[in-house]
């Protein structure tokens, strides 16, 4: 990896692709410097017994738009993956659309730390997470 190379936005990746967050009807927001954000319409497979949205998929869409963040800051043959992810569930989410947006809070050569929230259609806050995600460097 040379000096002078710049990191590849996921948006500009033609091979990033995020199967499993397809799979739950996640879509990707915007990625670029150090900011990621992912978006899901709740479906009534999304919700537990109780009518609220099942606490695992709050998790995996702030986890998805935390590796957007850090993903926009990789430089080419990095690869990166989650270490630990906690998690503050605020209040229940139930209908509309669920917006979760991160935002790199360090980012050094092997570790990036990040906030995340996931916020409900009207702004409300649903969960706030704090994750760590590791950096691993190309194999040469």
């Amino acid at each position: 990896m040379q000096a002078d190379e710049k990191p590849v936005p996921a948006d500009e990746d033609p091979g990033y692709e995020a199967p499993f967050a397809q799979l739950l009807g996640m879509r990707p927001g915007i990625s670029a410097d150090g900011c990621g954000s992912a978006f899901m319409k709740i479906q009534d497979k999304h919700r537990q017994a109780a009518g609220m949205v099942q606490g695992g998929l709050i998790v995996t869409l702030a986890d998805y738009a935390f590796h957007r963040a850090v993903h926009s800051t990789l430089r080419p043959g990095e690869t990166t993956t989650t270490v630990e992810l906690k998690v503050n569930f605020i209040a229940p989410a139930r209908n509309g659309e669920l917006t979760a947006n991160a935002k790199l809070v360090s980012r050094g050569r092997r570790v990036a730390v990040g906030d995340v929230e996931v916020l409900d259609q009207d702004s409300r806050l649903i969960a706030r997470c704090l994750g760590t995600y590791l950096i691993t460097a190309p194999t040469e």
